[in-house]
């Protein structure tokens, strides 16, 4: 089951300010937390880490050519991702200084 564009947008937005993904999973039932988690932009540097570890791991006892280029193309979206993440996470950052210091 595909999960609806607007509450795909409700989970996004709870990860952003915090909730994790089980607790995301609790509030819609109908969904299991897998899907839940393939679906939603993952907010969690940890996972992001894991995911690299493990894709490298595999690009290392790759042994075609197109396994190893899968690896690298996840890896590289992983990377990507850290990226939007870190550099939307310092704008939040400078957002809270900014109220913080008036």
């Amino acid at each position: 089951m595909s999960i609806a564009q607007h509450e795909l947008k409700e989970m996004n937005q709870l990860l952003e300010s915090g909730v994790n993904i089980s607790e995301i999973a609790m509030k819609y039932p109908s969904y299991d937390y897998w899907e839940i988690y393939g679906s939603v932009k993952d907010f969690s540097l940890r996972g992001k880490k894991r995911i690299i570890t493990n894709r490298l791991n595999t690009l290392r006892n790759s042994a075609t050519k197109a396994e190893r280029s899968d690896s690298i193309d996840e890896i590289d979206t992983s990377i990507t991702e850290i990226y939007n993440l870190t550099k939307s996470n310092g704008k939040k950052l400078v957002d809270i200084s900014k109220v913080l210091n008036r």
